[in-house]
């Protein structure tokens, strides 16, 4: 059956013919796509017309015939426009439709009415919001939005970054903007998935927060044509993140050759100076950065007129940052100390380990290049092919803390390449039969290259310990940083993509497949060198070390074997019918299935099967989900646009491959520990002979291998684990009113975890008792709160003492302090959103957006680390192995956006504009727990424990202390309010945030006919150059912990907690909120920042 005038017509386009609308439709696909209807005067349907779809800049041209229902179907166009449509059937007329624009991901619809002659429209416009995602169709279900070309070069960014733009979306926050990190619905930021051209975009490995796998995006935002974000996106092509999918599409080439060269720059004298308090300690000097500067060019055309085109850029950033800041501690350490150092190293032990002279500036580059070719075959078959290279140089200065500084044998350079080639080919078979295909490739390499080969050395200059002669700080740290010793990363992925498209009458069905091949090499070589502590310069010079450790390969076996080699792919099947029931309702239905296939498996560790009865073995191999998927859209019967739209399915993401890869790389077989037994509990002479065994060696390649003290860390998956997955369902409604084109919105989006990720550690033993309120404990001896995880090791005990560890395990004593990590999965944690927006089009020369959003999200762990013993640890916790969905580290419970764009000519055609972007937002969660560790696992993550009132818990200061805890107590309602019990995980909050971007552009006219200039000026928070106390980002730190009191014991005669508490001065247990500047990244977000920026185009 066939519905004519499927798309309701606002006032403002009455006595229109066509109408424009768009909605999502093509997932992860990189083109746009257009449709419709034609009909007779008296509502039949018109067969057999021709449809002609013409890109006026490139002259490609796709073609149609409408079948019995009237219906014609293109696929796989370009992204952007102008388009001209021209729909002709002898005897009936013919209709022409001029400045079309098509939308990255979406479906855009021209229904026409033949009446017999020649009808021709120019220029309708269309109710949309920012960006141009038309808000009006049938075929819009899910949640989403889109960000144009014109929209990117309006905003404010100085970056340059993808997540700059999608945060127009306020259902998108940017946890930090200083590592660029964003978060959909409150989920994980490497829950996300970034495409550009179909690649991934994203850090395969995982290792970044942001999801990056450089330190901006690996192509420039002057190549992007256009962005489209998705929360909840029901087309099965969907895969891949349970957060939000952001797909990107670069520019082509056209008929005409044009192009840009451009540049911005900035520097630290235009950055806030130093000045103001917070909270009452002066602001420090900006150290983020001396200077930014990018500069680029982008250029395109055609090889052949009609038919072939190419678009090329390259971009380089460059950034100067201050070599190094020295705290007081450190400083103490004198240029003749280390000269001396320097000498001993030199002379006795034949060791260049560098000098102290840090560069005055430390250059970090990145630089990308790419091309981009487009080839029209014939009108029915397209094709395209991109290649890209971003290359990218970091240095570091490691072994620079509050308690130490380094010399240069200690740092290093990082280096990474990205380099990818994807093809993509479309082809319309017949009217009513398309295909898509696509094949990718990617390799991706990490190195830190260290600029010494040496031990890791630290030589104390502090008083030593004068009970046990243990070293204190501030320490020189010089040879190879342990971190850097071996640390290779290099994966190779393929990603494969075909989708054929079937019109049958009102329905259109989808089917295909998608293949992703990951191929990881991860060389983590902690320690292989080896690692040596000295109490003083005389024991370096004598090798008196105080304390050693090193990791080697098992004997014999060869370097690659400590590293996590294995490969992993993700087959996927799809299919999906939409259907147009009647005039007023669109429904979708699909299903898709995933199963990974993983044939390598980690190095068995019998000890683990014997201590705990799991298989260290297990993989992702072979785990299977079947995701289906609806959505639905009715349009009412009413004067004004109105729509109300929704769906339900599931989608399965994928874990960080660093995770699994620690299955792979922490074994405890594949790498083993050598160190020596800790000295503080040994005499002497007892150290002395230690030392005339294993004798410190400046050697990487030759290091003592103690053996009798042997420890083991291992990280496992248990069986049958699954790759995160969510139920996501959404319901909107939308509803255009009667003034100015303005459009109302109301969406509700409801995420819940299926399969989750949640960390155990095994070996933490039996508790050796409980806290007064009700907390396991771990320790020793309770009393005073030493030795932790007292039983950890009890099981390896009980086998050595009957003499039965497995042959090849005799040496081990215990498991190494990070233990035996679990990986498992979880059902817990959900978000909810609730988003109100009111959007205003580009008319009359303003266009607006004002929205609202709504979060509550929960999760088990926050998981902000690559290693599985920290994503353990990262978290606050009343039990170390709790399974418990508490407030999300990501949730933003209210965040405000607005933007407004003013753009007017006022000479010729050049354009003056002015935008502005606003956020106003809750602060970020956070927990309040002791200031060390208060349960004897080890760590310091324990959630507070609130005295009733005066005696409930005993002070080590007696009276006075309880006294001045309680007066500080009652100035803090915030914590008050959880007097006699434990606080819960990010229970509480950090200020409201306020920030507001603008930018100022004008054209100018260039050297010759058709060429322009542009100078645009950013300013960055522009509220705290207005008044130094706007602005302001005041915000607990990571781990997001605000420290109380200390843990001191329990009492054994009355079984109360004994606190240490001290507020302001020396040795405050209270943690502050923090100002966050030079903390963030050494972004500076609480100060007002410039950029100036100059384009050419011709």
């Amino acid at each position: 059956m066939t519905h004519h005038n499927r798309v309701r017509l606002s006032k403002l386009s009455l006595g229109l013919i066509v109408a424009l609308a768009a909605a999502p439709a093509f997932a992860q696909s990189t083109s746009a796509g257009l449709g419709g209807v034609v009909t007779d005067n008296s509502g039949q349907p018109v067969a057999g017309a021709e449809v002609v779809i013409r890109h006026v800049e490139s002259g490609t041209v796709s073609r149609a015939t409408t079948d019995a229902s009237g219906r014609y179907n293109a696929r796989g166009l370009r992204v952007g426009g102008p388009y001209e449509v021209v729909i002709t059937k002898p005897g009936e007329g013919t209709a022409t439709e001029s400045d079309v624009f098509l939308n990255l991901n979406q479906i855009n619809t021209v229904n026409s009415t033949l009446a017999g002659d020649v009808t021709s429209l120019d220029a309708v416009t269309v109710v949309g919001v920012a960006g141009g995602l038309d808000v009006f169709s049938a075929n819009k279900m899910g949640t989403g939005s889109n960000v144009d070309r014109a929209t990117i070069e309006a905003l404010p960014s100085i970056g340059g970054n993808i997540q700059d733009y999608i945060r127009l979306d306020p259902r998108i926050s940017q946890t930090s903007k200083g590592r660029g990190e964003i978060s959909a619905g409150g989920q994980n930021t490497r829950f996300n998935s970034i495409r550009v051209d179909g690649v991934s975009a994203s850090d395969t490995f995982g290792l970044e927060a942001n999801n990056s796998p450089t330190m901006r995006q690996p192509v420039s935002i002057d190549a992007i044509q256009e962005v489209n974000i998705a929360l909840a996106d029901y087309d099965t092509t969907i895969t891949g993140a349970t957060g939000a999918v952001v797909n990107a599409v670069t520019r082509s080439g056209t008929n005409s050759f044009s192009g840009s060269v451009y540049y911005s720059y900035r520097d630290k004298d235009w950055v806030r100076k130093d000045d103001g308090d917070v909270y009452g300690s002066a602001r420090g000097p900006f150290t983020g950065f001396i200077d930014e500067e990018t500069y680029g060019m982008t250029f395109g055309g055609p090889l052949i007129q009609d038919r072939l085109f190419f678009f090329a850029n390259y971009e380089k950033f460059t950034r100067s940052a201050p070599g190094t800041t020295v705290s007081s501690a450190a400083a103490a350490i004198t240029n003749p100390q280390m000269d001396q150092v320097i000498q001993i190293a030199r002379d006795v032990w034949g060791m260049d380990i560098g000098g102290y002279e840090a560069p005055d500036n430390l250059k970090s580059d990145l630089e990308e290049y790419a091309v981009k070719i487009d080839w029209n075959i014939t009108d029915n078959h397209r094709a395209s092919v991109r290649y890209s290279k971003v290359e990218q140089a970091d240095v570091f200065l490691y072994g620079f803390s509050g308690t130490g500084r380094s010399l240069s044998s200690n740092w290093s350079v990082t280096d990474k390449t990205v380099e990818s080639i994807t093809a993509q080919l479309y082809s319309d078979w017949t009217n009513n039969f398309s295909t898509e295909f696509k094949v990718s490739h990617r390799d991706y390499s990490a190195v830190r290259n260290p600029f010494s080969r040496l031990p890791a050395i630290g030589v104390a200059f502090g008083t030593p310990n004068s009970t046990t002669g243990a070293p204190s700080s501030p320490f020189l740290n010089f040879g190879t940083d342990s971190f850097s010793h071996y640390n290779v990363l290099e994966t190779e992925t393929l990603n494969a993509f075909g989708a054929a498209t079937y019109y049958a009458g009102d329905h259109e069905i989808k089917f295909g497949f998608d293949y992703e091949d990951n191929e990881i090499y991860n060389l983590f070589g902690q320690n292989i060198f080896g690692s040596y502590t000295f109490a003083s310069t005389a024991d370096f010079a004598a090798g008196r070390y105080w304390q050693y450790s090193s990791f080697a390969p098992q004997p014999g076996a060869p370097l690659d074997s400590i590293a996590a080699v294995y490969s992993q792919d993700n087959l996927g099947l799809f299919v999906q019918d939409r259907w147009a029931v009647n005039y007023n309702l669109t429904l979708m239905a699909g299903l898709r299935v995933d199963r990974i296939g993983l044939g390598d498996t980690p190095m068995e560790n019998v000890l683990v099967d014997r201590v705990y009865g799991l298989d260290n073995t297990q993989t992702l191999d072979g785990a299977k989900l079947w995701q289906p998927r609806f959505g639905f859209n009715y349009t009412f019967d009413s004067d004004r646009p109105t729509q109300v739209r929704g769906g339900l399915g599931l989608f399965q993401g994928a874990a960080a491959n660093v995770w699994v890869g620690n299955s792979f790389a922490n074994t405890g077989r594949n790498l083993v520990a050598y160190s020596t037994p800790a000295f503080g509990n040994l005499t002497e002479a007892q150290r002395a002979a230690i030392r005339a065994q294993f004798p410190f060696s400046p050697n990487p390649d030759s290091q003592p291998q103690p053996v009798a003290n042997q420890q083991m860390a291992v990280n496992l998956m248990e069986e049958g684990f699954k790759q995160p997955s969510v139920w996501k369902a959404n319901l909107a409604f939308e509803h255009e009113l009667p003034w100015h084109g303005l459009v109302a919105s109301v969406e509700a989006l409801y995420t819940r975890v299926n399969d989750g990720l949640h960390y155990e550690r095994l070996d933490l033993g039996a508790p050796t008792g409980f806290g007064p309120d009700g907390r396991s404990l771990y320790w020793a001896n309770r009393a005073t709160g030493a030795g932790v995880r007292a039983n950890q090791n009890a099981e390896i005990a009980a086998l050595r003492a009957a003499n039965q560890m497995p042959a090849g395990y005799e040496n081990v004593t215990g498991w190494a302090p990070d233990g035996v990590i679990l990986l498992k999965n979880t059902d817990k944690g959900s978000s909810q959103q609730l988003t109100v927006s009111l959007t205003k089009p580009l008319v009359e020369n303003w266009s607006w957006l004002l929205g609202y959003t709504y979060t509550r999200a929960t999760e088990v762990s926050p998981l902000t680390s690559s290693r599985a013993i920290s994503n353990w640890n990262g978290r606050m916790v009343f039990d170390p192995n709790e399974e418990v969905a508490a407030r999300s580290n990501y949730e933003l419970r209210d965040r405000f956006t607005g933007s407004l764009t003013w753009q007017k000519a006022f000479f010729g055609d050049y354009k003056t504009t002015a935008s502005v972007f606003y956020e106003g937002r809750t602060g970020k969660p956070y927990s309040w727990g002791f200031s060390n560790d208060a349960n004897g696992d080890g760590y310091v993550n324990d959630l507070f424990y609130v005295p009733s009132g005066p005696g409930d818990v005993m002070f080590v200061g007696g009276a006075a202390m309880e006294a001045a805890f309680f007066d500080w107590l009652n100035r803090n309602p915030d914590l008050q309010r959880y007097a006699g019990n434990v606080v819960p995980r990010n229970g509480s909050r950090s200020e409201w945030v306020n920030t507001f971007d603008v930018r100022f552009s004008q054209e100018l006219p260039g050297f010759f006919s058709g060429h322009k200039s542009e100078i645009w000026l950013d300013i960055m928070n522009i509220g705290n150059l207005i008044n130094k106390d706007w602005g302001q980002v005041y915000e607990v730190g990571f781990p997001l912990r605000r420290n109380v009191a200390q843990f001191r014991g329990v009492d054994p005669a009355t079984g109360r907690y004994i606190y240490n508490f001290v507020e302001g001065g020396s040795g405050n247990t209270v943690g502050n909120v923090d100002l966050y500047d030079n903390q963030d990244q050494t972004k500076g977000i609480s100060r007002w920042q410039l950029q100036v920026g100059f384009r050419y185009k011709f």
